[in-house]
């Protein structure tokens, strides 16, 4: 959809907009406007009347915001509720003119307050010019267009809506195919600091609620009373970028980077039917989280998700994870902290995992030959009926009366099988008795869908902050939340309604 990059004045007038939108869609509907029509041609009228409706639909929001924004008691709402940045004392106040962008590219320019927190203390030396302060720290911020947010001169709707297509197409430049059927005329370059900063305000929303849980202020859940709840975590991979502050710039005045590989930890919490599938529904919480941070990072948000939900009050816990030794070593300990009961946790070693370390174990025994090809696939078999207990004692006796043709190997497979043995994570027979998962493929498909789909494509790099930022957005549209997800960012930074 071709978009007009130049914006078009608000129409401030229902009747006045009302009446340009008919002028202009008259002659469109107009069937002898046009000789031997086909369907390129009515594509095209198709077109230029969606344009004229996407316009007419910025009118009707300009008048209502400039109404809002002239409310008195709008004003006296967001004078209670926006409260700007915490621990800044906003003592000077005023009014500026803001120009607000709408759906249609349609633009209007309202009258609002503005406050402004200065630092008292005097700075010795010359006064810094103005676009030289460096970046922003909330010293200053508008009460009612934060009340009705509006962030950056963009309606609520356009940066949902941005940021939507940001997050979820490929790459920024195909967003744009997206943002155009708002009738904006954004580029990739806008939609990208639009995104961005849109996303960072839902990181912001998460750090919040993390800071309430560790104060104790955080009100535990009864979501997942008497259900039977999975939890699955794994690690991806993405580049993130690094820009030199020091050294000697290029011609064109870039410092340069570097970037290296980071590995993404990913969690899912989902609700299981009497099957053993995922369940969903509007009632039923489905929860993709994931950080780029370190593992005590990761753990305390998976730590505020299991408070949240009320994760000791759920009938099974059920642990699915590949053989990472972080995650047996932590995650367990976690679920008991929060009150869950020993029995009441499931640990499961990821299937194919277990299978694939077979494989590799069958080749340090024999080497490359057909006899480890037959092994493995005898071995996986029983594995798959619970006989964990065989495969260790035939692992000993093959250790201990034929020759090895890697030892070292052999004997480190050994010890994965039965450290995971002895925890009760092989016990695929009784785990598919009682219809539990057996994988942890729920969190393997979100890894792609998260970060190999969006944040892993070829020479893709991401700022540390940017990355994590739109990792946490794609997870929760991943989760089908991004409506909630954007509720709590429209709202961030405002007391509750009196």
């Amino acid at each position: 959809m071709s978009t007009n990059s130049e914006s078009t004045p608000a129409i401030l007038e229902l009747d006045q907009a009302i009446e340009s939108f008919r002028d202009e869609v008259a002659t469109l509907l107009d069937p002898t406007q046009e000789e031997n029509w086909d369907g390129i041609k009515l594509k095209g009228k198709e077109q230029e009347i969606l344009e004229a409706g996407l316009q007419l639909a910025g009118h009707c929001t300009a008048i209502l915001t400039h109404r809002l924004c002239m409310s008195e008691s709008v004003k006296v709402d967001a004078e209670l509720r926006a409260i700007g940045k915490a621990g800044l004392d906003y003592s000077r106040e005023g009014f500026r003119d803001v120009t607000i962008t709408l759906v249609g590219n349609v633009q209007v320019k309202v009258s609002t307050p503005y406050k402004l927190a200065r630092n008292r203390k005097k700075r010795s030396g010359r006064k810094q010019k103005h676009g030289k302060r460096g970046k922003s720290k909330g010293q200053g911020f508008y009460p009612v267009l934060q009340l009705l947010g509006i962030d950056k001169g963009l309606s609520p709707l356009v940066r949902c809506r941005v940021s939507q297509a940001a997050t979820q197409l490929p790459s920024f430049e195909q967003a744009k195919q997206i943002v155009d059927w708002l009738g904006l005329g954004f580029n990739a370059e806008r939609i990208r600091k639009v995104s961005e900063r849109f996303c960072q305000i839902g990181l912001a929303v998460r750090e919040a609620r993390l800071t309430r849980l560790a104060e104790g202020t955080l009100p535990a859940g009864e979501v997942l009373k008497g259900k039977r709840v999975a939890i699955a975590v794994d690690g991806g991979r993405m580049k993130i970028r690094r820009t030199y502050r020091r050294g000697r710039k290029r011609k064109s005045g870039w410092p340069g980077y570097d970037s290296n590989w980071r590995e993404p930890k990913l969690l899912t919490i989902y609700v299981l039917d009497e099957d053993g599938h995922k369940m969903t529904g509007p009632d039923i919480p489905l929860i993709n989280d994931g950080t780029l941070g370190e593992l005590d990072e990761f753990l305390e948000i998976l730590r505020l998700y299991l408070h949240e939900l009320g994760i000791a009050q759920a009938e099974v816990v059920v642990l699915t994870g590949d053989g990472a030794p972080w995650i047996w070593k932590n995650i367990p300990s976690l679920l008991l902290e929060l009150g869950c009961r020993p029995e009441q946790i499931v640990q499961v070693l990821d299937r194919p995992h277990a299978v694939e370390h077979i494989s590799q174990l069958a080749e340090a025994l024999f080497g490359e030959t057909d006899k480890a090809k037959s092994w493995a696939k005898k071995w996986t078999k029983k594995l798959k009926t619970g006989q964990s207990q065989a495969l260790i004692a035939e692992i000993q006796r093959r250790l201990t009366g034929e020759k090895v043709h890697n030892l070292d190997e052999a004997q480190k497979e050994y010890g994965y099988f039965h450290r995971h043995h002895v925890s009760g994570r092989l016990d695929y027979a009784r785990f598919k008795a009682q219809k539990l998962p057996c994988g942890s493929g729920a969190v393997e498909s979100l890894i792609r869908q998260v970060v190999n789909l969006r944040l892993k494509s070829n020479g893709m790099h991401w700022l540390r902050e940017n990355g994590e930022a739109f990792l946490h957005a794609r997870c929760q549209w991943a989760a089908h939340q991004w409506s909630d997800f954007c509720n709590g960012i429209l709202t961030f930074g405002l007391s509750p309604p009196g």
